[in-house]
């Protein structure tokens, strides 16, 4: 077998269509995204809070 030869899928067929494997993968993302967000406030918010008081108590002169 030589490298970069074709592969010949012909007579193959899938169990699924393009549109399930969309969808599916539509809703993997919808599910796990929901947690990276949450995810994401968990390590952003205390920043922010951080830097909102930071500028709060700079700009009062303390």
């Amino acid at each position: 077998m030589l490298l970069g030869a074709a592969i010949d899928f012909t007579g193959i067929t899938l169990p699924f269509t393009v549109n399930d494997l969309v969808g599916s993968g539509n809703a993997l993302l919808t599910i796990v995204g929901t947690f990276v967000l949450l995810g994401l406030a968990f390590t952003l918010v205390p920043k922010l809070i951080t830097l909102i008081r930071g500028s709060i108590s700079a700009a009062r002169g303390r």
